[in-house]
């Protein structure tokens, strides 16, 4: 018995030394992250603004990830699994305490982990292999080349500061066949007051993340030149100017931020009219397909300019896809309620 005290007591005491461990390399990293983005939010300032680019996607994570594997065991190798469990768990926390830290917004985050991922246990790996090469009698790796670990986040620095960012157009749509005629359904792409919360439907965008839903769509006017606007929860509020009024048949318009609310309550790094991002164009388009049914058809047209625009235009289908799904969700709704 006392042989198996002894050994509980050696297993906790190790686990003990492990979880100080972590949580000292975690607050080194933390430290670290947070001293990058100071940095570039400095430089940023001198240039126009904070601009997302590879260093903060890929080159952070990457210092991060090679940082948390050299604090765990500086002169010696560990376990192969070490290098992805250790910086998966760890990196991922930072990114999200961090954030909270910032004030970073949630649209940023998500966006950010899947990248911070495979970049932070690169990192990890790097240090192992230099560990491996540079293990040989009588040499200290607790003072190994470190500047050789840090060559790809140099050469993304560079890369950010003189290599200009593409910009791409895309176009999200979604639709839905309602049992109505275009003239049952033009009301209500005219106005769509008092939208309840329980109205529409469940989507990851504004019900896990908790991007604001709309409270209410009313046009003043008629015709090209009349504006549409839109409020949503959090008090944000945008317009919509119409350039194409074909009724019963196409609605659209050129969106308008004429005040800071979309970005500034979901993400200021994300301006809907801003550097990476600049929504332009949208509109519903109503598709009579017989026996009493119609298509009806949203759109939503923008610009990325980042440095990875195909992996930004993956989650425009995703948030802009939630939100035009909700709206005609809503629209069939109350649609239907004034049939019945």
């Amino acid at each position: 018995m006392g042989g198996d005290m002894k050994t509980r007591t050696s297993h906790f005491n190790v686990w003990q030394n492990v979880l100080l461990r972590l949580i000292l390399i975690f607050f080194a990293i933390l430290a670290a992250a947070l001293c990058f983005y100071v940095l570039l939010e400095f430089l940023g300032r001198g240039t126009g603004g904070f601009s997302v680019g590879f260093t903060i996607l890929i080159g952070l994570p990457y210092v991060l990830g090679a940082l948390s594997a050299f604090i765990m065991a500086p002169n010696r190798t560990t376990r192969k699994g070490h290098y992805i469990w250790m910086p998966t768990l760890l990196v991922p926390l930072v990114l999200i305490v961090g954030g909270a830290i910032v004030r970073e917004g949630i649209v940023c985050l998500i966006m950010a982990l899947p990248l911070w991922l495979p970049a932070a246990i690169g990192g990890s790996f790097t240090v192992k292999r230099l560990m491996k090469r540079y293990a040989e009698p009588g040499i200290d790796l607790s003072s190994f080349d470190a500047h050789i670990a840090l060559a790809l986040p140099v050469i993304l620095f560079l890369s950010d500061m003189f290599v200009p960012q593409t910009v791409s157009d895309y176009r999200v749509e979604r639709s839905v066949v309602l049992n109505a005629q275009p003239e049952d359904i033009w009301p209500h792409l005219l106005k769509m007051d008092h939208i309840a919360s329980r109205e529409g439907r469940w989507n990851v965008t504004q019900n896990a993340m908790r991007i604001p839903r709309p409270v209410s769509a009313i046009v003043t006017g008629e015709g090209a030149g009349a504006i549409r606007h839109a409020a949503w929860n959090d008090d944000i509020t945008f317009e919509e100017h119409i350039f194409d009024w074909q009724e019963g048949r196409q609605l659209r318009w050129t969106f308008h931020f004429p005040n800071d609310s979309v970005h500034m309550k979901t993400d200021r790094h994300l301006a809907p009219d801003g550097h990476h991002l600049r929504i332009q164009e949208g509109g519903y388009t109503l598709q009579p397909l017989g026996n009493g049914q119609t298509r009806l058809v949203l759109h939503t047209a923008y610009q990325a300019q980042t440095p990875l625009n195909f992996y930004a235009a993956l989650w425009g289908e995703v948030f802009l896809g939630d939100i035009q799904s909700n709206i005609l969700a809503i629209i069939e709704t109350r649609t239907t309620r004034t049939l019945d």
